[in-house]
């Protein structure tokens, strides 16, 4: 039996020492302390390899994210031979998945404009005070996604004083950074008469920081990305195809690269950390007739 986390922190500095990104630095070494872990019972390297393979495969649907983690153990299992750790080893066992060429979930230009006109729609038939609230606040919803193309755990998190009407920009809160964006007129001023509903329907919450409420909730409290998923599912089954926020945001990231092609400065305006990962989107977005 071979204990390879004794070497993880070793293997942290080695990174360091190759330049390695913040990211890639803390991604790889949690990867190799996932290796030491699921094969701390073996005894030689190729069949320590040969079991991690076969978990991560097993445990993980994403061929990104196991490519990744087999790129994380191969530098892991160069790093142990520098070392003297072991002398060699099969490199075949952790070889990169072949990646599926799939078109992302997408909707189609009248599907898009038909998510977009579903909620003002179930505001003019609204029966009474709830309903009509609860459209517009949907209609809100749906339209700042479309817009901003952000992210449900974003969108909860969104309070009054981060919009600036002034300068028409907002700031989005990721879990550890944020990022400003312009946010335009029309969206403004949805938001606008979403509010100024609100504060009707629901006179207690008028302090309340948060943007997105709902009736159940705790008094002002916000609403959960669960009850975001809800509200997009709820669209899907009346709709009868599928819309969610994900491909919604998606319709808003190509829209953006049709108009600039710049992936440079646009991951960081939809919130991805590398570029790389704008990039991987882009080409499995739906090619264009």
């Amino acid at each position: 039996m071979f204990m390879y986390d004794t070497y993880v922190k070793a293997f942290e500095t080695y990174l360091m020492s190759l330049n390695k990104s913040f990211y890639t630095k803390k991604q790889y070494t949690l990867d190799a302390k996932q290796f030491a872990e699921m094969t701390q019972h073996t005894e030689h390297i190729n069949e320590a390899l040969e079991l991690y393979s076969k978990e991560i495969q097993e445990t993980y649907q994403k061929v990104n994210t196991i490519n990744r983690k087999f790129a994380a153990i191969r530098q892991f299992s160069t790093f142990l031979q520098l070392r003297g750790v072991i002398t060699a080893y099969n490199e075949e066992l952790i070889q990169p998945l072949a990646k599926l060429d799939t078109e992302l979930d997408f909707l189609k230009e009248k599907q898009f404009k038909r998510a977009l006109s579903f909620w003002p729609y179930q505001y003019d038939i609204a029966q009474n005070a709830e309903h009509e609230w609860l459209a517009l606040r949907n209609a809100a919803i749906v339209f700042t996604v479309a817009e901003l193309g952000i992210k449900p755990a974003e969108l909860v998190r969104m309070e009054w004083k981060h919009i600036h009407k002034q300068t028409k920009e907002v700031i989005v809160l990721a879990s550890k950074s944020f990022r400003s964006l312009p946010i335009p007129s029309r969206l403004l001023e949805l938001l606008d008469d979403y509010k100024k509903l609100t504060e009707q329907f629901m006179p207690l919450t008028e302090y309340s920081p948060y943007v997105w409420l709902g009736v159940g909730n705790k008094m002002g409290e916000p609403l959960t990305v669960k009850t975001i998923e809800r509200i997009f599912k709820s669209m899907s089954q009346q709709m009868e195809f599928k819309v969610t926020a994900t491909n919604l945001r998606y319709y808003a990231i190509q829209k953006e690269l049709d108009h600039q092609h710049d992936t440079e400065s646009l991951f960081g305006q939809f919130g991805y950390a590398r570029k790389g990962v704008l990039v991987e989107r882009e080409q499995r977005f739906p090619k264009k007739n």
